[in-house]
């Protein structure tokens, strides 16, 4: 899939789809990193939408006793109550993009699930 063609209700779609699938698994699965290998958005884009989802109650930021290679401390993503109704909300709508022609079928999917 081309990043360019992906809008705003699909990245947060896919950044909350992960965050909701990985919520059972440890917490290196919901760092920075590896959402953004899994859902296929950069680095710097993925931190503004996680910070505005995190401002907004949808995403919540932990951070946990270890440092990170740069001695940086290390930020574990839960999401929330909300962030759930929000991939809820967001899913139907991109339903209804898919069921118009607005979308592809493949754009409900994450990289990862390849």
């Amino acid at each position: 899939m081309e990043k360019r063609r992906r809008d705003l209700s699909v990245t947060l779609y896919r950044i909350l789809l992960y965050l909701s699938r990985m919520r059972e698994r440890e917490n290196s699965t919901r760092r920075l990193m590896r959402i953004e290998r899994a859902v296929s958005v950069d680095r710097k884009e993925l931190r503004l939408h996680l910070e505005r989802m995190t401002e907004s109650g949808h995403v919540s930021m932990n951070y946990i006793e270890m440092r990170g290679r740069g001695g940086h401390p290390v930020i574990v993503y839960d999401i929330t109550e909300n962030g759930k109704t929000l991939r809820s909300d967001i899913g139907r709508w991109i339903d209804l993009g898919v069921r118009m022609g607005y979308y592809p079928e493949e754009f409900f999917y994450l990289p990862s699930d390849d």
